[in-house]
């Protein structure tokens, strides 16, 4: 009589913040994955010659934006206690990373992931280039030049900002952008943070800080 491994997942849910935004999404993987192999936890592992923790990450956060809303999941070979895995994990990670939640089982969507709503916050350090930005990615006309796959291509903001708001007060200019992305035609969040600095040239160093708030898969 065999006995069948019995398998959960479990979902990590951290900041990316402070020094942390510049850690690259390679070696953020790489960090992680080093501090659940110190603490030892009963994971599952891929088949094959390169065995692993059977983990999946966020879709990938450009290098220098901070987030709020990072996450992993992880499928275990038995049950954890989700505040002490918290607790010891941020331990064991760097400034600017801290487990914010541990969700135990994560119970994945069935029907097919078609892409991200992800709402940021954009901080300038004056409110000019704060509306210059705001009527770029407004116009769903903007159109920029991208690399993909060694080739240039235009791309157009279309339907990719679904909500902008911008509000200023305190000597805080924020600019609340709701953007999509994963889908056919649109432009991924980091193509269009990259054409809006260069569409604001000399100013663009007003964009000071970049935060993802929050993730949703659509």
């Amino acid at each position: 009589m065999t006995t069948e491994n019995i398998e959960i997942k479990v979902k990590i849910e951290y900041t990316k913040t402070s020094q942390s935004r510049y850690v690259s999404h390679l070696d953020n993987i790489d960090v992680i994955t080093k501090a659940l192999r110190r603490l030892q936890l009963p994971y599952a592992v891929s088949q094959g010659c390169h065995i692993r923790p059977k983990l999946s990450f966020a879709p990938p956060l450009p290098l220098g934006h901070a987030s709020y809303c990072e996450y992993l999941i992880i499928t275990l070979e038995k049950e954890i206690e989700p505040e002490k895995l918290k607790t010891d994990l941020t331990d064991q990670l760097p400034e600017g990373m801290t487990v914010t939640n541990v969700i135990q089982p994560w119970i994945e969507k069935k029907s097919k992931n078609i892409g991200e709503r992800l709402e940021y916050l954009l901080h300038f350090r004056d409110l000019a280039t704060a509306q210059i930005a705001k009527e770029y990615l407004s116009d769903p006309e903007s159109s920029f030049e991208g690399h993909h796959k060694g080739k240039t291509k235009k791309y157009k903001l279309g339907k990719a900002v679904s909500k902008i708001s911008l509000s200023a007060s305190e000597g805080k200019n924020l600019l609340a952008v709701e953007f999509e992305q994963g889908i056919e035609g649109i432009p991924s969040v980091s193509k269009i943070i990259t054409a809006l600095a260069e569409a604001l040239d000399k100013d663009k160093d007003s964009l000071y800080l970049i935060e993802r708030i929050s993730l949703t898969e659509l």
